[in-house]
């Protein structure tokens, strides 16, 4: 059944496994996030330091043409800048020591310099600002002309910068800040700012340590991680219904577990109760019929003598009523033990011969007894195409039709029952077994809405007669539990004032073998063994007539003793015995047989179920058979083997 902790358990796994999964996904996610991030910031990196190496080279090329002449005149400084600062949009001038304007790369863009603004610090640094341009100051070594300013471009790089989509770069150097068009946006608060990434670094464009100060921030779209949310959430709720459901799965195996044991417990116990009430029931139908043949035989002998036996009439019919009520009895017990295991799917077939002329004949004996008193007649009709002999399980549908009969005798208020017998032979389907079809018909008030409940729900008796009659309301619903459960059907029909017809469909087999007569058996030797004396005294009284040698033994000992000197060819064991239970009891017969070597089968009698019974399935060759002890079926077997 597994520990009552389980199905916390189950749900604890769910919800780890759950929160793996998220972590699992916010790690990629994240992993993913900035893996885009450092590319983006590597490509503007990059883009920075190609930008301004070659701005440099620039600067370098410009010195170098100071340098490598005396004196250079300011044609040949525009002729020289001009062309190289064009690709760059950048601007290139000198200034004098008294910080005039000297030499210009681009005599047009003059307008531009008006907004130069020029001063020096107290350690005689030189600092230059101009409007939308990034200044670099440079010495060089004209007398003259100390100071070289190149001017770049701060739309030029805004055009470069904004190349990036959805990265904010910003340059500072000194005062001035360019920033691309990423950087409007408003910075991320709050949650957000979980989603954001920015990095820096130091550009140096010459050996004189001019640098620009470059940083970059990245925030992840919204639209991502509004979606990573969508898929965690979506991640969290499955694993969430995951482990619910799976919690309640176990929760439920518990329930349906829990339930079957007690299921079990309560069939073991009406199992031993039945087998305790079939004892009883067993010894007093088998005392009673012998006091009924007793009393057959005295009476033949007062017929003999011609001697008046009315009081013998008025015992027998005592005697009858004794049977129709341990019947009865038994009938109970028999649907109160099949109500439970139609209830938890234990009922099985236990088919063999029958004799359906000896079947109906027995059925009728059965019902006479209660005709006298109850005032009601059954009357029993086999159609002329039913075979005489069909292989079902007598005891089963004798209960079924008990049954059925039974409630029409009670609750009926009319004074006929009749019954119909046919087969049905399916044609469609080669493989599809025959059906014996019992039609029961009353001829009574019928039956009310409320009663025709009780097909379907159990102990929910009503009477359709206005006499009030009670009873456990168990009789029709279990007929149908189990004719669903063997793979037949039952079908009511009743209308108040015009009577009930049920019909029975039981599954049945052709049986195609000659029938043996019991006689045939009447020269074997035959050993009973049961450990209750009324059970083996009644048994040997059945056989009696049928069997000439019988021996019988209420201990395993004192039977294997027999066993051993007799050789019967047919044992009759109960399963429940005092020192020992029958299967190891016949265990030990059948390896005393192998030693001696001779022919002998072997019965199980047992008021439990074979599936009830342990190990029973390791003994192929042993015949099954339930209590109470039955001739017919005991020889409907024994002719089969």
């Amino acid at each position: 059944m597994g520990s009552k902790y389980t199905p916390s358990i189950h749900l604890l796994t769910g919800l780890l496994v759950t929160l793996l999964l998220i972590c699992l996904t916010l790690a990629h996610t994240t992993h993913e996030f900035k893996a885009v991030y450092q590319k983006k910031a590597q490509a503007v990196f990059a883009s920075s330091q190609d930008m301004f190496l070659q701005h440099r080279i620039m600067l370098d090329a410009l010195r170098s043409f100071f340098h490598a002449s005396e004196a250079v005149s300011p044609q040949e400084f525009e002729i020289f800048a001009k062309d190289l600062l064009k690709i760059k949009s950048a601007l290139a001038f000198t200034l004098r020591p008294d910080l005039q304007l000297a030499y210009l790369s681009d005599p047009s863009r003059l307008p531009e310099l008006q907004r130069l603004q020029l001063h020096r610090t107290e350690q005689g640094e030189l600092q230059a600002q101009l409007m939308d341009y990034l200044l670099v100051s440079l010495k060089i070594d004209e007398p003259n002309m100390p100071y070289l300013i190149y001017a770049i471009s701060q739309k030029r790089i805004l055009t470069r910068i904004d190349l990036e989509q959805n990265i904010c770069v910003t340059y500072q150097f000194e005062h001035s800040i360019v920033r691309s068009s990423a950087c409007d946006k408003p910075p991320a608060v709050g949650f957000w700012r979980l989603f954001t990434y920015s990095d820096e670094q130091f550009v140096i464009l010459s050996e004189y340590q001019t640098q620009f100060n470059l940083q970059v921030y990245y925030q992840v779209p919204r639209a991502e991680v509004i979606e990573i949310l969508v898929i965690i959430l979506s991640i969290a709720s499955l694993g969430l219904a995951f482990s619910v459901l799976w919690f309640v799965k176990a929760k439920h195996r518990q329930v349906v577990q829990r339930i079957e044991c007690e299921n079990r417990s309560k069939l073991a116990l009406l199992a031993s109760i039945n087998h305790e009430i079939r004892t009883p029931i067993n010894a007093l139908l088998g005392y009673s019929k012998l006091l009924k043949k007793t009393l057959s035989r005295q009476e033949a002998q007062l017929r003999l003598h011609h001697v008046e036996q009315g009081g013998d009439k008025a015992l027998s019919t005592i005697v009858d009523k004794m049977i129709w009520s341990a019947n009865l009895l038994y009938s109970v017990a028999e649907n109160t033990l099949n109500y439970s295991k139609a209830e938890v799917g234990k009922l099985q077939l236990e088919q063999h011969p029958v004799n359906l002329r000896e079947y109906v004949e027995r059925i009728q004996e059965y019902y006479r007894a209660f005709n006298s008193t109850s005032g009601k007649t059954l009357s029993v009709t086999i159609s002329d195409t039913l075979p005489d002999w069909l292989v079902l399980d007598g005891t089963k549908l004798f209960q079924l039709i008990t049954n059925i009969i039974n409630n029409a005798f009670k609750y009926s208020t009319g004074e006929q029952v009749h019954c119909y017998m046919d087969l049905s032979m399916p044609s469609l389907q080669v493989s599809t077994s025959p059906i014996l079809r019992i039609l029961i018909r009353d001829f009574g008030e019928g039956m009310s809405w409320r009663a025709k409940q009780a097909l379907d729900e159990p102990f929910n008796h009503q009477s359709a007669s206005s006499h009030g009659i009670s009873g456990m309301g168990l009789g029709l619903y279990t007929c149908k539990r189990l004719l669903e459960q063997i793979g037949g059907k039952l079908r009511l029909r009743s209308l108040e004032g015009q009577g009930t017809t049920v019909l029975l469909r039981f599954p049945c087999q052709l049986h195609c073998r000659v029938p043996v007569p019991t006689n045939h058996y009447a020269q074997q030797s035959l050993l009973l063994v049961d450990d209750n004396l009324f059970n083996l005294e009644i048994c040997r009284s059945a056989l009696e007539s049928h069997f000439t040698h019988i021996h019988s033994a209420d201990r395993a000992e004192e039977a294997l003793r027999l066993f051993s000197i007799q050789r019967p060819a047919i044992v009759i064991v109960d399963y429940r015995l005092k020192d020992t239970d029958g299967l190891a009891l016949i265990k030990q017969m059948i390896i005393a047989q192998a030693e001696h070597s001779w022919a002998c089968q072997f019965f199980m009698l047992s008021a439990n179920d074979r599936h009830e019974i342990p190990d029973l399935a390791q003994f192929p060759e042993l015949i099954f058979m339930q209590k109470p002890f039955s001739l017919e079926v005991f020889f409907s077997k024994l002719a089969v083997v």
